[in-house]
């Protein structure tokens, strides 16, 4: 995964550019962290349920669904809860 941050001053945010699995995402900057750590737990834990391929096609769905291109926390506190159950151990 790959961060780059961009900022817009006249929305008086920022945002990042990151890249999951070669598909490329606009993040808020309020979340890139927490999306950041949940990739890092995934890697840490090597859970072949879910993968950076999946994590990339769940946001994307999450950004068609909302008709947006910005990724926000919300948006990532949604896949944390609906990916849960495959993070339980067996």
């Amino acid at each position: 995964m790959f961060f780059q941050p961009i900022f817009y001053p006249e929305a008086m945010s920022s945002q990042d550019k990151i890249t999951i699995s070669g598909v490329v995402f606009h993040v808020e900057d309020t979340c890139r962290s927490l999306l950041h750590d949940y990739l890092n737990m995934l890697r840490k834990e090597r859970r072949d349920e879910i993968r950076e391929e999946r994590v990339a096609e769940l946001l994307l769905d999450e950004l068609k669904e909302g008709g947006k291109q910005i990724v926000t926390e919300e948006q990532v506190q949604h896949l944390i809860q609906k990916t849960k159950h495959l993070q339980m151990p067996d």
